[in-house]
Formats: C-alpha cells, sequence, structure tokens
C-alpha cells in the first residue's frame, strides 16, 4: 500500500479543485481564508509542504469531504 502524503495533495489539487467550480484564486481566498499567493503557490507545486490546516480549509471551501485532497476522489468524495 503506498503512503500518501501531503505532498500528494499539491498534485491533486487542480483536479477537484476550484476550476471545476469555476473560481478564481481570489474567490476561493475569500471562501476559504488561505491567502491568494499560498494557493497560486499550492497549484504551480511550488510548495512542497501544504500545512494540514490549509488543506482542510481549502476542502471545506470547495465542498470536498475531509481527504480528498490527500487521498483523492476514491477515498473522499464530493460532500454536498
Amino acid at each position: 500500500m503506498k503512503h500518501t502524503t501531503l505532498l500528494d495533495a499539491r498534485k491533486r489539487f487542480r483536479r477537484p479543485g476550484r476550476r471545476q467550480r469555476g473560481l478564481t484564486q481570489l474567490e476561493l481566498q475569500a471562501l476559504s481564508g488561505v491567502d491568494r499567493t499560498c494557493i497560486s503557490k499550492l497549484e504551480a507545486n511550488a510548495d512542497p509542504n501544504p500545512k494540514f490546516e490549509t488543506v482542510r480549509k481549502l476542502e471545506a471551501a470547495l465542498q470536498l469531504r475531509p481527504g480528498t485532497l490527500v487521498f483523492g476522489p476514491a477515498q473522499g468524495a464530493e460532500a454536498r
């Protein structure tokens, strides 16, 4: 079984992310409380260690179940 880390979350960020929901980075910032520059770095794979709380806030703002950005949509699914 592959061990998944928060590093894997950044690779999945765009798939179930803001673009599918038609959100800009500024809109996601307003919804999540995560700074736009952090969102930009995460999307560009420039943040090697996203904090758990950051990932959790983004999942909540994107209406994803906890763990979706870390474990993928097979483990986490749309919350709503």
